[in-house]
């Protein structure tokens, strides 16, 4: 794999996301060099600049940010300061030595209105201040990295969120509360790292959507868990949303580039999920 002996820097490594990136690049013939706020502050620009030029990476993957969309809407300032500036900060850095670097984003930048998936053409217009400081660390990389990869993604699930296991937990109550209209393209951590594996082997700069075939509903979704491992619940749905984190509206995401240029392909959303509750022995 060309991606031996290089160095790889994972920003955000103790976040969800960031922890999920870790463990799966972490058999990787690269050397890993990941660190958290504690090891770079990366809304501080001469830190990030420094840390840089001391490590040399070839490849940085951030995975830092401020993604919980309540404490975003209730403190914007730390919002964009995490998910604007420290993309900033990253990316002035990475392009001194010309390091790739893998900007990971989100289907929030749209604003949910659509009917059909969303494609890397259409126009954002993100409604929360998760979104706008996400695309607002988007156009930064954009302008300030020549070497980028902006990869969008609609509903992730990991052993480290716990999306798809307290979905299963809830059941045992004998019922399960979903909300009633987001539709989203569930795609597992797993996938997103085989892709990302992919992607950075190549020079094909840009920005992706990376997403499971297809698109389902919250219910649709939870019942196909349900019914998957044999457990037995009700699933209610329910139009009153007390936390911004239910985010009702449309956003699935469709992985058009790839589609139309031939590239990588993450399958039916459905085999995915099988695959994961299948490996993380979630069948009971």
């Amino acid at each position: 794999m060309k991606i031996a002996h290089e160095k790889i820097w994972i920003s955000g490594c103790s976040g969800r996301l960031g922890t999920s990136m870790l463990r799966l690049l972490d058999p990787l013939d690269a050397e890993i060099i990941a660190t958290d706020e504690r090891g770079v502050d990366i809304t501080n620009q001469e830190e990030v600049s420094h840390f840089v030029d001391r490590v040399r990476p070839h490849t940085i993957i951030n995975c830092s940010g401020l993604s919980n969309r309540d404490k975003c809407e209730q403190n914007p300032d730390a919002a964009y300061l995490l998910n604007a500036v420290g993309a900033r900060n990253i990316a002035i850095a990475s392009n001194k030595y010309m390091a790739k670097l893998v900007q990971l984003s989100t289907a929030d930048v749209f604003d949910g209105k659509s009917k059909l998936p969303y494609t890397e053409f259409d126009q954002p217009n993100p409604q929360s201040i998760y979104g706008k400081s996400k695309l607002a660390g988007e156009n930064y990389v954009r302008e300030f990295s020549n070497y980028h990869f902006i990869v969008r993604v609609s509903r992730l699930y990991s052993r480290e969120n716990q999306f798809v296991e307290d979905i299963l937990k809830e059941a045992k109550s004998g019922q399960v509360v979903v909300s009633k209209d987001p539709y989203m393209s569930p795609t597992s951590a797993h996938e997103l790292a085989n892709f990302l594996i992919e992607l950075i082997n190549t020079s094909s700069f840009g920005t992706y959507h990376t997403s499971a075939d297809g698109f389902i509903s919250m219910h649709d979704f939870t019942s196909e868990i349900l019914s998957y491992t044999g457990v037995k619940a009700d699933i209610i749905e329910s139009s009153e949303y007390t936390s911004l984190k239910s985010r009702p509206g449309f956003f699935a995401l469709d992985d058009y580039i790839l589609k139309i240029t031939g590239g990588y392909k993450i399958p039916n959303w459905k085999d995915t999920l099988h695959e994961y509750i299948d490996r993380e022995g979630l069948n009971g």
